[in-house]
């Protein structure tokens, strides 16, 4: 009987893995779907272990599905590389270190690539055409099957007979996204047979189940309603989900198959959720090491066939299920735990106010709030065009909608409906969590590098980014003093440290006299003031540094006395160019002695760990303090 292999980690922690080798025996022994997908659990387990982070309930809900695809594309060539006749790909893209763990089981990834998973250079958080077998960029939700319909057309296109299938994976979170529904019809009236949608419907979202978010009603009915073929199935057993599949070859309709699964599947303290649970523990986010190595033991004796329920280690439950689906996950301070506190005080002094969430009431800080005023709380679900056009509507009959989401879903995704309500000249204010280049592990898809410059393009919109508890509070100040809409991009990692004065434009954090260095958002302000630090002892540099929390419009002219006279003034933004405080300042300062530079981000971020990608784009503190250095030099010369 085969056995996973081991690795240790830096941290001393003991890894376990399913290498390819072990993989072709246990095929070559059991001939079972089944025993594949619990190989590929341990190894999508173990991949967002070494992360540090990842998605881990959809990760395990979803592998009994990927492998039975793979075998329902592959036909007799089940563990080869080459998918064979037909695409898949997850339009979820949460569920990365599954579709990761079913390509390495295919040939397509080597063992080494597993310990690769969010790292700079290694497999992305969330699935990206880098990497060789990935059809398409997912993560972004609700695309799938007009990418899905995208590959249908081009392999006609290709070859008018061609009627190779494309698969593509859907969350049942995700059948909030108006693009779903808006997509079916058109899928219909081409005659996309060879179109197969599968929803991993494991009942759960970010923080609860899908009914208790956004109850879809009868998705059959809405299915077959615009004329696809319906079917359902136990989507934690690939045998039935690979005959369902095959069902589908026959139709000459797309077909929507409903795979019933369970978050966490395969793990029984993490398949336990009870129905009143408001919080959902493996969501996302690497385990605990014992509860790693409870897991990891519990799916390597599943892998190798045995009755996983004998180990000792296996009948240990974490926690008591009711009562800890009651509590959210502790964390440490940052922005958002100061805003969760801060908005419950802004609701109790402010009864105008009405906070609306899209589906991440834990990690917008709305949760407190939700329990404190329901009242005056709205959960959109992923729905994020549908909770900005009801902020304007809000807005407009007399109260102030504040609105939450990750910063990338929220400007993106709607900047229609925010510029609509611009229009209206009304007061919205806009929050946007996550937001700039980390966190950067799951990829591009969720890092807000855009965002300043789609908001800094509406008609009438403040942009803050505050660095600190008392920025935020000044912010929050301002956008609700204010007549139009605000938009408050809220970075998530630790504060800065405190400010004793938040005056406005300019908040002093350390004075010098041989030039500055001007940041917003924690990341960037605590990487100043560790460069500031740097430049004092290496190279005798007594160098400031300032922090502005409103980041677009033109500067305070009062304020811009307090910058040095000499120097050099280095502008940091955590933001692809775009009109903000560096293009103010320039301009600002234009007749001055002093040169403005600007150090940020161009382009598509790199993902991976926050150091190597911080390093990557010289925003780390030795790398500022290197470039400090280097235009003090251009200046002199």
């Amino acid at each position: 009987m085969t056995s996973p292999s081991s690795r240790v980690l830096d941290s001393g922690l003991t890894t376990y893995f399913w290498s390819r080798e072990d993989i072709l025996a246990r095929w070559a022994e059991a001939a079972s779907l089944k025993v594949v997908a619990d190989c590929a659990r341990l190894n999508a387990l173990t991949a967002i272990q070494c992360a540090g982070s990842g998605h881990i309930g959809t990760s395990l809900s979803s592998l009994d599905m990927m492998v039975a695809i793979r075998r329902f594309l592959g036909g007799g060539d089940f563990l080869t590389a080459d998918w064979g006749a037909g695409l898949f790909f997850s339009s979820k893209g949460h569920d990365a270190p599954a579709y990761y763990a079913t390509m390495h089981a295919c040939g397509a990834l080597n063992d080494d690539d597993l310990f690769t998973l969010r790292r700079l250079g290694g497999l992305p958080g969330h699935p990206e055409t880098v990497t060789p077998g990935v059809p398409t960029n997912t993560g972004s939700l609700g695309m799938g099957i007009s990418k899905a319909k995208g590959f249908v057309k081009a392999q006609r296109l290709r070859d008018p007979r061609s009627r190779q299938p494309v698969v593509v994976m859907l969350g049942d979170g995700e059948l909030n996204e108006g693009q779903i529904w808006e997509s079916m019809p058109g899928a219909v009236r081409d005659g996309f047979s060879e179109l197969i949608a599968i929803v991993d419907a494991n009942q759960i979202q970010s923080d609860t189940w899908t009914e208790s978010t956004l109850p879809m009603g009868d998705i059959r009915q809405r299915v077959e309603g615009v004329g696809w073929f319906y079917l359902e199935c136990d989507g934690n057993n690939p045998d039935e989900v690979l005959e369902t599949l095959e069902k589908c070859s026959h139709q000459a309709l797309p077909s929507f198959i409903v795979g019933h699964t369970t978050k966490g599947s395969g793990v029984p303290w993490m398949e336990q959720f009870p129905g009143n649970g408001e919080y959902y523990k493996f969501h996302s986010g690497a385990l605990a090491s014992d509860l790693y190595t409870q897991a990891a033991q519990l799916l390597a004796e599943k892998g190798a066939g045995q009755d996983s329920m004998d180990s000792s280690l296996g009948t240990l439950s974490p926690a008591r299920p009711e009562a800890d689906s009651l509590s959210p996950r502790a964390r440490p301070e940052s922005l958002l735990t100061l805003w969760e506190e801060m908005l419950r005080d802004v609701m109790k002094t402010h009864p105008e106010v009405v906070a609306l969430d899209g589906d991440l009431s834990y990690d917008t800080g709305t949760h407190l709030a939700r329990k404190d005023f329901p009242d005056r709380y709205i959960q959109a679900g992923i729905a994020e065009q549908d909770m900005v056009s009801m902020a304007g509507t809000l807005a407009l009959s007399g109260q102030i909608p504040i609105v939450h989401s990750f910063a990338t879903f929220l400007t993106m995704r709607a900047t229609e409906q925010i510029f609509n309500n611009a229009t209206e000249y009304s007061r919205v204010i806009y929050m946007g969590f996550l937001a700039g280049l980390v966190p950067s592990a799951p990829g591009f898809s969720h890092q807000a590098v855009t965002d300043v410059g789609i908001m800094a393009s509406i008609p009438g919109m403040r942009v803050f980014e505050p660095s600190c508890g008392e920025e935020l509070q000044w912010s929050i100040t301002q956008a609700l003093a204010h007549e139009g809409p605000s938009y408050i991009r809220v970075g998530g990692l630790s504060p800065a440290p405190r400010a004793q004065n938040v005056k406005g434009y300019l908040t002093e954090r350390r004075v010098g006299s041989d030039g500055a260095f001007v940041a917003s958002g924690p990341l960037l302000t605590v990487a100043a003031l560790d460069a500031a630090e740097i430049l004092e002892k290496e190279s005798g540099l007594d160098v400031s540094v300032y922090t502005t929390p409103e980041i677009c419009g033109e500067p305070d002219p009062s304020a811009l006395g307090i910058l040095p006279k000499t120097g050099s003034l280095i502008v940091l933004e955590n933001h692809n160019p775009s009109l903000a405080k560096y293009e103010a300042l320039s301009r600002a300062m234009s007749d001055g002695d002093v040169p403005v530079r600007r150090v940020g981000l161009v382009g598509v971020p790199g993902n991976g760990q926050p150091g190597e990608v911080m390093e990557f784009h010289g925003l780390d503190a030795r790398s500022l303090a290197a470039q400090f250095r280097a235009h003090q030099s251009l200046k002199a010369n």
